[in-house]
């Protein structure tokens, strides 16, 4: 007994624990109780509204206040009861504190606070244990304490405020030794006391059976069988470990599990035997059902197994123990033992004896308290799910806010860096702008002092020009002064000689009527001398006779003197005619480099008018080549359609979607079995070969008139397409054919079977497409196969390819010779040029000298062999290879004329005499087929009569000799031949020139190949390229020019030009077109102003541009060099703003002249007659609208010319920079129009063929966005869903995407179509619009073909899919650039406002102001209501408050606060505004106040409430709070 020791260290006792910073204290409730009480509480609860007024009255934010709200309010009524107002009240406490709100509400706030109990002034009778234990000896006992009562023992555990988790800890206060000496004395001595005892003992309680222990019996029974379960070694204890895994599934924190531990392990030995595992089950029972957990074990509580040991561990650790103390305390407690078990023994002899007594009524209770379990299990077990569900639910809560948090540090850490990397770049931007404006400020330096150096010789010469200029104009005034008495002194003498010639013409008008009289009076005196008349009449009559003379000799004299007059007059005239010789020759000589000038305008434009015609005459062939075709195979489609088969007109074009469907285009003739079954509003027909489904309703039935007149109209007859089909099927049927339509051959054919069958041989045709066999004797082959034709009948062939014999359709082919493709007979020998290789198998590769044989020539793509190897190669890279013998050529025949012939159509030729002709055909019918050979004009092909020509023979001297080069030439553009008289040709090539008589058009060879070609695609080699020859006649001075300064000057020259050319087509447009047109009244004001728009402006800027340039040529000298021209461009550059206009207008005119020329004949007609005008060249009014387009993008290249022709340091490379950065600039601003009005015209048709119906408020395309300024269509096309497929049309604009769908199944083949006016179809909004500032683009895997995306916005995700990956790519990129734009605007938008908040003022005082409330505000919706938003604003500080939704009376309790700077300038102005998605923001009214008149107003009276009204709207005032603080000045 004496090794048996109790001794505890005081160390391993329980040490106190702080309170928990959630906990509330009883004197807190108490405060807070009385708080309530004073909101008088209806029913035990206080309202939201009362508990709103008194929490405002903290200073917290509402937004803080609604969370503490959220969490105190933990039944979610919208009422307070006293411990959830006592909750908030402490949150608000902590939050006014600095510390942060709980995600959730913490479990001991729920909790009722528990009041700590303490140790009073102890006494020797212990009659206030902190254990709430009896006391251990009566007080009447009367023992002294064993030591003095003033020594004091250290502090021990007892009872406090600090809590647990479910409860509170004690705290340590001193008790004085003598009571615990006592204590132990007495504890020692009931050791010995007998159970029957009548005084009152602590150890009774201890001391007693199980039937005292607070453990219910079933918990008892229930957690030993766990204890059984879990302790398998039968070791009668469970270690840490085992008991850790049985609660872990108690869903009770570490702490309270940790507590209860320690309450548990009674004997501290660190293991838990069976009584001490079922109280720490029984413990965690109360845990879960919120009981709070005691810091100290309470006497009910100690297993009965244990009672003495703790009394005895509780005792002995209150004060230090002997040797002594330890071996009586051993003996005492052996005794204490045996009296145990004595009692023991009895009291299981009571027992027993009791329990038969008491059988019937335990099991009753039994029963009763089963029931009673069961059902306190259910409701603890429905509590438990309720708390795992709160628990679930706040986890959720708190794991949302961590992921807001996170994504907020995300988003913050992201707009850190982009900020830093703004800054960086920011910086370097400057540095390297600084560094540019020092350059830039060292070459100003050094242009002002070259220019002032330059301004003074320019002053020299001034003054010179200025002299020699009134010198000129003085001689001038003189010359048109002596012209002017000339022609006065000419008037006066053309009037004297009308005079004269008057007078003579009435002289020889009397001598013609006197020599008649004379003639007459000379009869009647020789008959009078023959009659012997009286003397005395012989006299009269000889006097009358003499009288007569002496008139006429007087006559005579004065004609002679008229005459002399006359020739006088003649003389002066003549005089007068030199003088005006001279001034002709004059204005002759001045006139010529304006002719000069003329005539290279008229070459620029008959060049561009044969560009032109070249592109009409290719687009004519074309359609006739199409035309034919088309009209070739329909018409053999005709012939081999049954006779069941009905004929049907296209109305309008129709693109096929997929490969059952067909494609044609307007005015196809189609051929159509309407015996198919077929479904509503679709026919199946065929065209050219393939068959396919079509809309009925694009169609139309041709009439049997149509088609008798189409049958009347061919050129040969043929047999009627019954007939036709009916011989092929008696034909099938009599070869035992399984397909109809398989020809085969009739032993006795019939006639009209013969009559369309053809045996052919060495026939060889190309496949136009692939054509698979329907039946054992027909043939397949592949698109581009050639097959040898063995038999020709109506519609079907007989061929061979490669060893294989069948039947084709003859529409599948076409034979070679038919089209542009030559078959060389025999073969063709040319040599490589150049070495080729390619990796194409059917290429054929050769070296540099190799000879190739030519079998066909198709295009630029020849076919031929060398020994064992064929394909194809470039005809570019080989040359006719030289032969000694001409003989095996046919010499070509010329003819010259000899009658003239007028051409009565475009196909033939106008002749004249003398002209030669290469005779290309001879018909029978006495035309031939010929190509003119006039020089200086483009080779025409034609028809002529026979009769009117003579074939040259060898001898006739007309033969032309091979031409000789005139230079050489290199291409810089590629070239396409459009006619068989052109070359082709690539960029790089050198050209021969052998002609150049034509401006426009040259003959060239190149590689053995000869022809025409434009000359605006070649240049001058090095050779022949000098510009300066094209304006400077003096050599002398040429020579003293460098190479480079003689090609700026050659650059310079073109640039005036071309000036003047661009500024006669403009003259020429007013003129020939815009004058008639208005003038003939086809046309409104309104129609003439969009064709023409501002043409009178662009001209007006042309001509100062031309002037200034002609001023700047001749004050320099007649070629001479100019040496500054960049000042005039960048001048005049910067007044062009009219282009702007003119070609964002142009396409809107151009599409009007279109139409009217497409539905008015008249009009059209009316169009081509004033374009006859010898001016215009032959080019209609379209082609001179698009010039001024033209014009303004040659300026750069022109002015590039210039620059690198102008050496560094030239005075004028500064002044051209500036110009061609105005002259890009200005294109750039006249393409930004151009894309502007396109924008807008799309959003138009958007917003007329879109139907809006689930958009939030009324959506206006064409208008302004909320924030990024005018709305843009970036991008549109066709997408498709990905599960469905569901076709769908998007349209991307600069703030979000729309996504429709079609009302009506269209096709479109590009966005041109899709926007054309000629497109009714009515779109449906699939989905709303998908804002870009919260949408998230991007690809399920980028290494997947499949062309799918997603879109992600909020809580939606599209999954799309495109046509191809390119259409998915150009999606995604051009989604995620405008997203990152958008983003970036309101991030910068943010900023601004932030940064002019946070900027750091040393103001007068600040203000604060609370927006309260709005009453009655204009409604902005058709609903009546709005979607308010209020501003505040004092200068640059802005504050916005959030938006409300759908009211008129929105409660914002908006705070903000603002620095003064100036008492009576700053002003405080609220503005309402309305929150809208897709245009800017509504204006719903504004109010201002000075801050003048809130000082006067708050004059010592504190924060105010005031009502503004608002201005600017009928209705609507704003409820604010104002409070001015104004610093007190030092």
């Amino acid at each position: 007994m004496e090794n048996i020791s109790l001794y505890v260290p005081m160390n391993e006792l329980p040490i106190a624990r702080g309170m928990s910073v959630w906990a509330v204290s009883p004197e807190e409730r108490d405060k807070h109780d009385q708080k309530f009480d004073t909101l008088s509480p209806t029913m035990g609860y206080i309202s939201g509204e009362q508990a709103r007024k008194f929490f405002l009255q903290s200073g917290l934010p509402a937004s803080v206040l609604a969370e503490i709200w959220a969490l105190a309010d933990m039944n979610k009524d919208g009422k307070m009861d006293r411990l959830e107002f006592s909750i908030a009240m402490k949150l608000i406490k902590l939050k006014l504190q600095g510390t942060p709100l709980p995600s959730a509400l913490p479990i001991i706030m729920k909790q009722p606070p528990v009041r700590a109990p303490s140790l009073k002034a102890p006494t020797s009778t212990m009659t206030s244990s902190p254990y709430g234990l009896a006391p251990l000896v009566p007080t009447a006992t009367g023992l002294s304490p064993l030591v003095g009562s003033t020594s004091t023992m250290p502090l021990m555990p007892t009872v406090g405020a600090t809590t647990l988790p479910n409860g509170t800890i004690g705290i340590l206060q001193p008790i004085p030794t003598g009571a615990l000496a006592t204590a132990c004395v007495l504890c020692c001595h009931c050791f010995c006391f007998s159970s029957t005892s009548s005084s009152p003992s602590v150890m009774s309680p201890m001391l007693s059976g199980p039937s005292d222990w607070a453990v219910p019996h079933a918990s008892r029974l229930k957690y030993r069988q766990q204890f059984n379960s879990l302790d398998k070694q039968m070791t009668g204890y469970l270690t840490g470990q085992q008991v850790r895994g049985a609660m872990a599934t108690t869903m009770l924190t570490q702490t309270q599990l940790a507590s209860i531990w320690t309450l548990a392990d009674v004997d501290k030995d660190g293991k838990l035997k069976a009584e001490e595992f079922i109280l720490a089950m029984h413990l965690v029972d109360m845990a879960k059902i919120g009981q709070p957990l005691p810091l100290t074990l309470p006497n009910e509580l100690v297993p009965p197994s244990q009672r003495l040991f703790f009394i005895v561990f509780f005792f002995l650790s209150l004060r230090s123990v002997t040797f002594e103390d330890k071996f009586k305390a051993n003996l005492e407690r052996g005794n204490a033992e045996l009296e145990k078990r004595r009692h023991a023994l009895q009291e299981a002899e009571r027992r027993e004896q009791e329990r038969r007594a008491q059988k019937a009524r335990e099991e009753q209770e039994k029963r009763e308290r089963e029931a009673r379990e069961a059902e306190e299990r259910r409701r603890i077990e429905e509590e438990r799910r309720l708390e795992r569900q709160r628990e679930l639910e706040r986890q959720k809560e708190e794991e949302r806010q961590r992921e807001i948090e996170r994504k907020e540090a995300a988003q913050r850490e992201l707009e850190r860096q982009r900020k830093e990397e703004w800054e960086r770049r920011r910086r370097g931007e400057l540095q390297i702008k600084r560094e540019q404006e020092q350059d830039d400020i060292i070459r100003l330096k050094a242009k002002k002092r070259s220019l002032e150096m330059e301004l003074e010789a320019v002053g020299n010469k001034h003054r010179q020009i200025s002299d020699r200029l009134r010198d000129i104009q003085n001689k001038k005034k003189h010359q048109k002064t002596e012209l002017d008495l000339i022609s006065q002194r000419k008037d006066a003498r053309q009037q004297d000689i009308n005079s004269l010639q008057k007078e003579l013409e009435e002289f020889q008008r009397k001598l013609s009527h006197l020599t008649p009289e004379q003639r007459r009076l000379t009869e009647k005196l020789k008959n009078v001398a023959l009659n012997n008349l009286p003397v005395s009449t012989m006299s009269a009559l000889k006097v009358g006779v003499k009288e007569k003379n002496t008139s006429c000799i007087k006559l005579r004299d004065q004609l002679e003197a008229l005459e002399k007059e006359t020739a006088a007059k003649l003389a002066e005239m003549d005089r007068v005619t030199n003088l005006k010789t001279y001034i002709l020759a004059l204005y002759l000589y001045i006139a010529s480099t304006c002719f000069t000038a003329h005539r290279r305008i008229k070459m620029e434009k008959e060049r561009q008018w044969q560009e032109k015609l070249k592109r009409d005459e290719e687009e004519r062939q074309r359609r006739l080549q199409e035309e034919r075709e088309a009209k070739q195979r329909e018409e053999e489609e005709r012939e081999r359609q049954s006779a069941a088969l009905t004929s049907f007109k296209a109305l309008y074009p129709f693109n096929a979607r997929n490969h059952e469907e067909l494609s044609f285009n307007a005015e196809d003739i189609i051929e159509v079995d309407e015996t198919t079954e077929r479904e509503e509003g679709w026919l199946y027909g065929s065209r050219q070969g393939k068959m396919g489904w079509f809309p009925e309703s694009y169609v139309e039935r041709v009439t049997q008139s149509d088609t008798a007149n189409n049958t009347a109209a061919a050129a040969a007859p043929k047999l009627p397409l019954q007939s036709q089909l009916s011989n092929a099927l008696d034909a099938a049927k009599a070869g035992g054919a399984k397909s109809a339509f398989t020809p085969t051959h009739s032993p006795n054919p019939a006639p009209s079977e013969t009559h369309g069958q053809q045996v052919v041989s060495n026939m060889l045709a190309q496949a136009l497409c692939s054509w698979t066999a329907k039946t054992d004797n027909h043939l397949n082959f592949n698109k581009d196969d050639v097959i040898q034709v063995l038999e020709q009948q109506e519609n079907w062939w007989l061929g061979e390819l490669n060893g294989a014999q069948g039947w084709f359709p003859k529409t599948y082919v076409t034979l070679l010779g038919e089209e542009d493709t030559t078959e060389v007979t025999g073969g063709a020998g040319y040599v490589a040029l150049y070495t080729y290789e390619s990796p194409e198998p059917g290429d054929l590769t050769f070296g540099e000298g190799d000879v190739i044989l030519v079998a066909k020539k198709d295009g630029e793509w020849w076919n031929g062999s060398i020994g064992d190897r064929t394909g194809v190669f470039p005809s570019n890279y080989v040359k006719p290879k030289e032969t000694s013998s001409m003989s095996g050529k046919k010499k070509p025949e010329i003819a010259q004329v000899i009658r003239a012939h007028s051409s009565t159509g475009p196909e033939q030729l106008h002749l004249e005499p003398n002209q030669l002709i290469l005779v290309l055909g001879k018909n029978p019918s006495g035309w031939w087929l010929g190509e003119l050979q006039a020089r200086g004009k483009k080779r025409q092909k034609g028809w002529f009569p026979a009769t009117n020509v003579k074939i040259l023979g060898s001898n006739s001297g007309k033969s032309t000799p091979a031409p000789q080069a005139v230079c050489q030439v290199i291409a810089i553009y590629d070239y396409t031949a459009a006619n068989q008289d052109e070359m082709s040709f690539s960029k790089g090539q050198l050209i021969n020139v052998l002609d150049k008589n034509n401006p426009d058009w040259w003959k060239g060879e190149m590689n053995g190949i000869t022809g025409l070609f434009p000359t605006n695609y070649v240049k001058l080699t090095t050779a022949d390229c000098d510009p300066s020859q094209q304006w400077c006649a003096d050599l002398n001075s040429l020579d003293t020019l460098s190479p480079q300064e003689k090609k700026r000057q050659g650059y310079i020259h073109e640039l005036i030009q071309t000036e003047e050319r661009y500024v006669e087509d403009l003259q020429i447009v007013l003129e020939v077109f815009y004058k008639p047109m208005s003038e003939s009244g086809r046309l409104n004001d309104e129609e003439m102003a969009m064709i023409f728009v501002n043409w009178k402006e662009l001209l007006t800027c042309n001509n100062k541009l031309l002037k200034a340039l002609h001023v700047r040529k001749k004050t320099g000298g007649d070629n001479m060099p100019v040496q500054m021209i960049g000042d005039i461009l960048a001048k005049e550059l910067a007044h062009m703003q009219p282009y702007i206009r003119f070609c964002s207008c142009q396409f809107n005119g151009a599409a009007i002249l279109q139409t009217r020329t497409d539905n008015e004949p008249d009009f059209k007609t009316f169009l081509k007659k004033i374009a006859t005008d010898y001016r215009c060249k032959g080019m209609p009014l379209s082609s001179f609208l698009l010039k001024p387009m033209q014009r303004i993008t040659r300026y750069p290249l022109h002015i590039k010319n210039i620059l690198e022709c102008t050496a560094e340091g030239h005075t004028d490379r500064g002044p051209l920079k500036e110009a061609l950065e105005r002259a890009e600039e200005l294109c750039q601003q006249v393409n930004e129009g151009v894309r502007e009005k396109e924008n807008s015209d799309r959003l138009e048709w958007i917003q007329n063929h879109v139907q809006c119906d689930g958009a939030a408020e009324h959506l206006v395309f064409n208008s302004l966005t909320n924030c990024l300024g005018p709305r843009k269509l970036l991008h549109s096309g066709k997408m498709y869903k990905a599960k469905s497929s569901k076709e769908l049309w998007a349209f991307l604009f600069n703030d979000f995407l729309l996504l429709t769908h079609a009302a009506k199944q269209f096709t479109s083949s590009g966005p041109d179509k899709l926007f054309s006016n000629r497109n009714n179809t009515q779109l449906k909004m699939y989905k709303p619009p998908v804002f870009l500032n919260e949408v998230l683009v991007k690809l399920p895997d980028p290494s997947s073909d499949e062309p799918i995306f997603h879109i992600s916005h909020i809580d939606r995700v599209y999954i799309l899919k495109t046509d191809n990956i390119n259409e998915r790519t150009a999606w995604v990129q051009k989604i995620k650039a405008t997203s990152e734009e958008f983003i970036e605007t309101e991030k910068k938008k943010r900023e601004k406002a932030y940064q002019a908040r946070s900027v750091k003022t040393t103001g007068i005082g600040r203000l604060l102001v609370t927006i309260l409330e709005a009453t009655e505000l204009k409604a902005a919706k058709p609903s009546g209501k709005s979607n308010p938003y209020c501003e505040v604003t004092m200068g640059a500080q802005i504050f916005t408050s959030r938006t409300l939704n759908d009211t008129l009376n929105p409660k914002w309790n908006f705070n903000c606060q603002f620095h003064i700077k100036d008492l009576y300038q700053d002003v405080l102005c609220i503005t309402i505004f309305e929150r809208d998605q897709f245009s800017p923001d509504d204006f719903l009214g504004r109010t201002e106040v000075p801050v003048a008149t809130i000082k006067k107003e708050l004059e010592n009276k504190g924060p105010v409430t005031r009502r503004l009204l608002l201005h600017e709207v009928p209705t609507g005032e704003v409820w604010v709070r104002l409070d001015l603080q104004l610093f007190n000045s030092k």
